[in-house]
């Protein structure tokens, strides 16, 4: 590598966030892009990294052995990733690709939240109902776990991720000691120290771990944590899968999982994906835009440290000749998506308003946040400052709001002002707010400027005058990328 590498991440001391190994608060904000070292040719790749970063992304998604679309698990170039699908003997052809690929990442200023093995190849079955022979079991884990530890023993961009859609029991069997294996392997790779996965050490915490699950429909359960316990040391955060289904609260998860008793941060790996069918096997509608959104700002105002945007056409990168009636746009084409183009609007808003000193502030609220399910597209949900001086409100399809404004900072001069998720803009000129902690106010009733479906607003009420400075200020984070001169060709 030529480039300067990225500070090591690290969990913030109050372990709500993640942070840089000089204390610097990190946004996570991430791509799922699980099939790219397969799927994508080396100009297409760094094509797609480079849209990314100007897009604001900070962290991509990848998988290092994933079987959904090729269960050879090839290389754009043909190479298959383990000789005889034998895991013993990984093909160090595939692998100086995935090399490749992750310099490039660290190049462009990227972390990637990197998987050793996608679920299917523990569990021995596709979401088809396909079955295969075990390729990882309990006595291959953690060999394999160490060699690719070590590989990138020296990566500081790395985040570490078991799981791949798959809860550590499935369907009765309990995979859990091929995982913990897995684990210690990866960390005895990493740190060269004999780690255990019960065992609290400093080694862990030298290793950022977690685990993606799936949304498990017999129960409802999606987090790491529906199923792992306290004892597992060798968990540092906590990663939701809240899935694709329409009616998900994933607010009330991120909620449950922030008020815990041992503290871990917590964001959603998984949420609904752009273009992606809301109903199985009826497979439309499709997820638009506006439930990236509604995911998105539900999360990080319940607590969560990062998000994770994905699009339906991206994560298994869908060529031009791969388009059908479901999935009817190109990983390509889907790069300039509405919803992407909003994750940008929402870094810059996280930024401008310090999301590192947000804290859940439903209590602020009179709308009853424990309503049924079908009412989640009238949720609103709110956030406010560590010291009281600004407070965060998401109207998920705009209307009028009751708010108790007593939580904020007394004796300050406060302005409200109404921001557009979806354009980045304020809605007209900032107002004066009045803070009235007398006993008998009842809450001050704020309109959003419209109200329906997808007229999501953001209510912000500061007493700084330098975050309504900032919100709406166009920003980005890297040149235009060049298109690769193949781009035309695509579907051949």
């Amino acid at each position: 590598m030529t480039h300067e590498p990225l500070e090591r991440l690290r969990v913030s001391r109050d372990g709500r966030r993640l942070e840089t190994a000089s204390g610097r608060p990190f946004f996570y904000l991430a791509d799922t892009a699980w099939t790219l070292p397969q799927r994508l040719k080396w100009d297409d790749a760094d094509y797609f990294m480079q849209r990314r970063r100007e897009q604001g992304f900070t962290v991509l998604q990848i998988v290092a052995l994933d079987p959904e679309r090729d269960e050879q698990m090839r290389d754009p170039a043909g190479h298959p990733a383990l000789i005889d699908g034998d895991l013993s003997r990984p093909n160090e052809l595939y692998f100086r690709y995935l090399d490749r690929v992750l310099d490039r990442a660290e190049e462009l200023g990227f972390y990637v939240l990197l998987l050793p093995v996608w679920g299917q190849l523990v569990v021995g079955e596709s979401w088809g109902g396909k079955t295969f022979p075990r390729t990882v079991t309990k006595e291959n884990a953690y060999a394999f776990g160490e060699w690719i530890g070590e590989r990138y023993r020296g990566r500081t961009n790395l985040i570490w991720c078991l799981g791949g859609d798959r809860q550590p029991i499935h369907n009765g069997t309990d995979y859990c000691d091929v995982w913990r294996r897995l684990a210690e392997g990866i960390g005895h790779g990493v740190t060269g120290e004999d780690c255990r996965w019960n065992v609290p050490s400093a080694a862990w915490d030298r290793l950022l771990l977690t685990y993606h699950t799936c949304f498990e429909v017999e129960t409802g359960e999606f987090s790491t944590m529906s199923y792992w316990t306290d004892e597992e040391a060798w968990i540092s955060f906590i990663a939701l899968q809240s899935g694709h289904g329409r009616e998900t609260r994933s607010y009330a998860v991120v909620r449950k999982e922030y008020e815990r008793e041992r503290i871990l941060p917590v964001l959603d790996a998984e949420p609904a994906y752009e273009r992606m069918p809301m109903n199985w096997p009826q497979l439309f509608p499709l997820h638009d835009d506006w439930i990236v959104r509604m995911r998105a700002y539900w999360n990080l105002l319940a607590g969560a440290f990062g998000h994770t945007y994905g699009h339906a056409s991206v994560w298994c990168m869908i060529s031009e000749k791969e388009r059908n009636e479901v999935l009817s746009t190109s990983w390509f084409e889907a790069l300039s998506h509405p919803g992407a183009g909003q994750m940008a609007i929402l870094r810059g808003f996280v930024e401008a308003m310090d999301v590192s000193d947000w804290v859940p502030a439903q209590g602020v609220l009179a709308h009853d946040t424990t309503c049924a399910e079908d009412c989640v597209d009238h949720h609103r949900q709110a956030a406010i400052g560590r010291d009281g001086q600004f407070l965060i409100v998401y109207f998920t399809d705009g209307g009028s709001e009751t708010v108790d404004l007593a939580a904020l900072a007394p004796g300050i001069e406060y302005r409200g002002a109404w921001f557009d998720p979806r354009t980045g803009q304020l809605d007209g000129e900032p107002f004066p707010v009045s803070v009235r902690t007398s006993p008998e106010a009842s809450g001050t009733v704020f309109t959003a400027p419209t109200t329906g479906p997808a007229c999501d607003w953001l209510l912000v009420i500061t007493s700084r005058a330098e975050q309504l400075g900032r919100l709406g200020r166009p920003r980005t984070w890297g040149e235009t990328a060049e298109v690769p001169a193949m781009s035309m060709i695509w579907a051949e």
